[in-house]
């Protein structure tokens, strides 16, 4: 029997201890001395003018240039395209290194290695919202710098480590059969866990009445989980009784339907930060709501997509273990000009527009993307997704909350022709929950088309 079968066979208080002895372990991973070195050179580092904050970016990206040059893979590279790595310092010849994939990584992993494998490296796992899994090594540093920018990301706001929170993550941490206590307690961690797997109409009271009996002063976590819960609440008229602070997500977009609900129903608006398992980019929203570039954290590129939009393209400063140049994530951006009042440097971000694959398929074969956009303002909206069949016909399968009109139907519809056309057919289902992936997140399109029958 492994561990996690034994865990979920104790009794919930037996599972309080036990995840906050987990909790005891990953604060001496995340929060040892590397952390604190890293957290105040992040705090150093968000003084510093252009100039010097370009003098960092070149000298990180020379190491890791430097280490590329001692794999096999980046070396072969370099000698078919006559060069060295210093060749490739400046933005406009880094560039022309060969963006790479997961598939590509996945397949000969070990020619990304410029060291063997070290006792204190870890081995982590992403799938993203693609379903598509990648494990890479990871030296140890690479945890605690992560966990740093994203503490820095949260001191602008105000957070600090010993601020309680109600965390909804993607972990499963209560049995699939528990009726009634759908969180856990971390006291290591000062975090009360709810599951995100148990959040439905019938059990939205005993998720209000553990927040309101513990009033965790900050709620953290999945947009999917913490956007079902307060669209709950406000069909049900349940309310917290204490007022919440800080309402911060991560893991996935957030939908401007979601952003809504979730404000109507704890009085705050969300504050969003972006990051990946693969430590090759992040995205912290500041005080202002202007989502920054993290630019001292690793090598960003926003490269133009063949469907209009950019996508992140990164290269990692910290990890030891495995060296990636020019990773592409597959996640979309808009861009915004100009810089933010915060003062905080950090090329600006308008929005996070989903993933590359987040795609419908036209009948003449064009792909149309980030299809956010028509359900913006559409009052009383919980969720929303949309199929695309095999035939290629969609379904824009929703979830309505309070305020909801069914008139908001054809302006929906309209907003969507505006990006389609009429050429493809469209319908409308209303549907209790929209699907989600194993780890819970919605993924805005979902498609069964075979784009091989248009060639």
């Amino acid at each position: 029997m492994n561990f996690n079968k034994i865990y979920m066979s104790c009794p919930s208080y037996l599972q309080d201890i036990l995840v906050s002895l987990q909790g005891l372990k990953l604060n001496s991973m995340r929060y040892n001395r590397i952390y604190k070195e890293k957290f105040q050179e992040y705090l150093e580092r968000q003084k510093y003018d252009i100039e010097n904050l370009n003098k960092f970016k070149k000298s990180q990206l020379s190491i890791a240039l430097e280490r590329a040059s001692r794999t096999i893979y980046y070396s072969n590279l370099f000698k078919s395209m006559n060069a060295n790595w210093q060749d490739f310092l400046e933005p406009e010849k880094f560039c022309k290194i060969p963006i790479i994939t997961k598939d590509e990584i996945r397949n000969r992993i070990d020619e990304f290695r410029f060291r063997p494998h070290m006792r204190t490296d870890t081995v982590i796992s992403t799938s993203g919202t693609t379903g598509k899994s990648l494990s890479i090594p990871i030296s140890n540093n690479v945890e605690p710098d992560q966990w740093a920018v994203w503490w820095r990301y949260r001191s602008w706001h105000g957070i600090n480590r010993n601020t309680w929170c109600g965390l909804f993550a993607s972990t499963p941490i209560v049995p699939h059969n528990e009726n009634h206590r759908f969180w856990r307690i971390n006291y290591a961690g000062k975090e009360i866990r709810f599951s995100g797997y148990h959040i439905s109409a019938n059990n939205t009271k005993q998720y209000v009445y553990a927040l309101n009996k513990f009033k965790p002063q900050w709620l953290h976590g999945n947009t999917s989980a913490i956007s079902l819960l307060a669209s709950n609440m406000l069909c049900q008229g349940l309310k917290l009784d204490y007022d919440l602070k800080w309402l911060t997500v991560g893991s996935e977009n957030v939908q401007p339907w979601q952003s809504d609900t979730m404000k109507q129903a704890f009085g705050l608006k969300p504050v969003q930060h972006y990051g990946l398992a693969e430590a090759v980019a992040n995205i912290s929203e500041c005080p202002n709501g202007n989502l920054h570039t993290d630019e001292d954290f690793s090598y960003v590129e926003y490269v133009k997509s063949d469907t209009g939009e950019f996508t992140i393209v990164g290269t990692p400063y910290t990890n030891e273990a495995i060296t990636l140049l020019r990773y592409t994530t597959g996640d979309l951006v808009t861009l915004k000009d100009g810089n933010c009042q915060c003062g905080r440097l950090g090329r600006l971000v308008e929005k996070l527009d989903g993933r590359y694959t987040d795609y419908i398929v036209l009948p003449g074969g064009k792909k149309v993307a980030t299809l956010a956009s028509p359900f913006h303002s559409t009052p009383g909206l919980a969720e929303a997704q949309i199929y695309q069949d095999y035939t290629g016909a969609l379904t824009v399968r929703y979830v309505p909350s309070i305020d909801w009109r069914e008139e908001n139907v054809k302006s929906v519809e309209a907003k969507l022709r505006e990006r389609v056309g009429n050429s493809i057919e469209i319908k409308f289902e209303k549907v209790e929950h929209v699907e989600r992936t194993t780890r819970g997140k919605i993924k805005l399109v979902i498609s069964d088309f075979d784009e091989s029958k248009l060639t």
